[in-house]
């Protein structure tokens, strides 16, 4: 009878052990699924990363391939490889302005001012170069882009425009008093123009 009891006690501490067992392995087996859809959702992840740069680079391959018939077209003087106007070549590089790509537009930009510096399009050009520096965050060179408007196109349309977003370009670079001195000449010279009113409102702040 005693053997039995025994018996019994040693069968139960052996089933207590299998169930710890079986409990430690339900735990890493629940652990391993885990690490499993970890491993899965970043290879999702970089799979999609992966497509990502892969259209960048095929957006910008199309765009350097533009760009190299653009010049193809102008060395040989065809005109089937590509813009060859001052109005096309702004549209290329306005485009990629719009599309987000600063570094590409400015080639565009830069080129164009390089061939047609006395284009009509030159002041609005000179002035989306500004832009492009001020989108990439470059306020300083942005400051002295606007200004170029200024002192080659001082009475074109963009002049306005160019005087005002100098002021801000300054303000962001931490120039406050060179932004100042900007906006006042904004008021002072063109005080009918809407961006006065706004240059006003930044002044008394």
């Amino acid at each position: 009878m005693l053997a039995t009891q025994k018996d019994m006690v040693q069968l139960d501490q052996n089933q207590t052990r299998m169930q710890k067992s079986q409990a430690d392995l339900t735990t890493k087996m629940t652990e391993l699924s885990s690490n499993l859809e970890a491993l899965n959702s970043q290879l999702e992840s970089s799979q999609q990363r992966m497509t990502t740069l892969s259209q960048k680079l095929d957006d910008l391959q199309a765009d350097l391939q533009r760009r190299f018939n653009v010049l193809s077209g102008q060395v040989t003087g065809t005109s089937g490889q590509g813009p060859s106007t001052p109005g096309d070549m702004y549209k290329l590089a306005y485009n990629d302005y719009q599309a987000g790509k600063y570094d590409l537009a400015l080639v565009g930009f830069r080129n164009l001012l390089s061939q047609y510096p006395r284009a009509e399009l030159a002041a609005q050009v000179q002035y989306n170069i500004g832009e492009c520096e001020f989108a990439r965050k470059n306020f300083a060179d942005a400051a002295r882009d606007f200004d170029r408007v200024l002192a080659t196109n001082p009475k074109s349309d963009f002049a306005a425009k160019a005087l005002y977003k100098k002021g801000v370009a300054l303000q962001q670079a931490g120039k406050r008093e060179e932004a100042k001195e900007t906006f006042r000449r904004l008021i002072r010279e063109y005080p009918r123009h809407e961006l006065a009113r706004s240059a006003r409102d930044i002044l008394s702040e």
